[in-house]
């Protein structure tokens, strides 16, 4: 018979209820400071694949691969982005069946908008933790990503 949890102080400090605490709370703080002020129809679920397509650009295939996500979810982010003047797709020159994706001149100002606010928003972190220890928490969720990634939660 599996075992029922109970929340008990100890529990205050379990590492999933804190990263669904901190996902929500960075959810509102884009809501209200990234996503909403300076373009319509941008939402949170773009952000991150958004920010990904990077300045030199990125396939739909490398994007679902570092999102790990599947190219059908991409796709669909991707053209709401390309809906609203912020990403084209282009044929790569180097293979025509390779579809790249890049900003566009609005969505790469745009870019460094929510880039600026997500470097203010750090800054902000290390003066409540300590340069150190923001620097510590992010190599830590890193490897518990990668831990993810490499073991899909099967140990």
């Amino acid at each position: 018979m599996a075992e029922h949890c109970v929340i008990t102080e100890e529990s205050k400090k379990v590492a999933p209820k804190l990263v669904y605490l901190l996902k929500r709370l960075l959810d509102e703080w884009m809501g209200k400071k990234l996503c909403r002020i300076d373009q319509p129809g941008f939402n949170s679920a773009h952000l991150p694949l958004f920010m990904t397509i990077g300045k030199s650009g990125i396939s739909n295939n490398e994007l679902a691969a570092k999102m790990n996500v599947t190219k059908q979810a991409t796709s669909k982010i991707v053209k709401e982005l390309e809906a609203i003047n912020m990403v084209k797709s282009e044929k790569s020159p180097d293979d025509a069946r390779v579809v790249m994706l890049h900003y566009t001149p609005q969505g790469e100002t745009f870019y460094h908008h929510l880039k600026s606010q997500v470097m203010d928003l750090e800054a902000q972190y290390k003066k409540v933790v300590g340069t150190k220890n923001y620097d510590i928490a992010i190599d830590t969720m890193l490897k518990l990503v990668q831990f993810h990634e490499e073991n899909n939660c099967t140990e």
